[in-house]
C-alpha cells in the first residue's frame, strides 16, 4: 500500500486504509473504520470505528468524524469543524443504541469551527460557512452561513458563489470548469463539464485542480 502514517499516529488494526493517503500527527483511525484513497487527515483527527471517509477528502486539524459519520468524495472538512453524534447527551446516560447516520454528500465543503447536528444529510457540493451551525438537511450546491445555518446562495463546484437567486429559474456556466448549472423552483441541478472534477478515478494518485491566478 501507498500511505503515510506519521510515528505519532495510531491506526488501529481492522481499519482500512486506501492507497494514497496521508495520516498525520496524533491521528487515532479506529479498527473498523473505513478511509479511501487519497486523502489527507491533518494533525489530531480521528475515525470512529464505524466513520466513513471517502476518496479524495481532505480534513483539517482536529476534525473527529465519530461513528455513523459518512462523507463521500471531494469532501473538505476545515479546521476545528464538529459532527455531533448524540442528540441529547447526558454524561449519566448512555445512548450510544440510538445514534443516528449523519451523511455528507461528494464535493461539499464544511467551514472552519462549523457544527452538523447528528442526522443531517448535506447535499452535494453544499458549502457550509464557517461558524455556521447546521441542524437539517441541506439541498445540493446550497451556500449556506449563521446559527442556525439558513441559506444565502449556490456555490460551485470549483468554490464559486453562483449568480442566481434562491429559487425561480435560470442557467449559469462555471468559466473555469464548464459545468453548466440550471435552476428549477428551489432546486439546483449541476451538468458536469468536459472534465468533471469530481469524478473520483480509483487506484492512482490524485492531481487536484489547480486554482485560478
Amino acid at each position: 500500500m501507498v500511505i503515510k502514517v506519521h510515528p505519532t499516529a495510531f491506526v488501529d488494526e481492522g481499519a482500512t486504509v486506501g492507497d494514497y493517503t496521508a495520516i498525520w500527527h496524533f491521528c487515532h483511525v479506529e479498527s473498523g473504520a473505513v478511509i479511501g484513497e487519497n486523502n489527507n487527515l491533518g494533525q489530531n483527527c480521528y475515525v470512529g470505528r464505524t466513520g466513513v471517509v471517502g476518496n479524495g477528502c481532505r480534513l483539517g486539524n482536529s476534525v473527529s468524524v465519530w461513528s455513523h459519520v459518512e462523507l463521500e468524495d471531494f469532501v473538505f472538512c476545515a479546521p476545528f469543524m464538529v459532527f455531533t453524534h448524540i442528540a441529547f447527551p447526558r454524561a449519566a446516560v448512555s445512548r450510544r443504541q440510538v445514534f443516528v447516520k449523519t451523511r455528507v454528500g461528494t464535493g461539499a465543503t464544511l467551514g472552519a469551527n462549523c457544527t452538523v447536528v447528528p442526522g443531517v444529510t448535506v447535499g452535494r457540493g453544499a458549502f457550509v460557512g464557517a461558524g455556521a451551525t447546521l441542524t437539517r438537511d441541506c439541498p445540493d450546491w446550497a451556500l449556506l452561513i449563521g446559527s442556525p445555518a439558513r441559506q444565502v446562495g449556490w456555490a460551485s463546484a470549483y468554490g464559486d458563489k453562483i449568480p442566481l437567486p434562491l429559487s425561480g429559474s435560470g442557467e449559469w456556466v462555471c468559466p473555469v470548469t464548464e459545468d453548466r448549472y440550471v435552476l428549477a423552483g428551489d432546486r439546483l441541478t449541476r451538468i458536469p463539464g468536459p472534465e468533471d472534477i469530481l469524478a473520483y478515478v480509483p487506484g492512482r494518485e490524485l492531481l487536484r485542480a489547480a486554482a485560478r491566478a
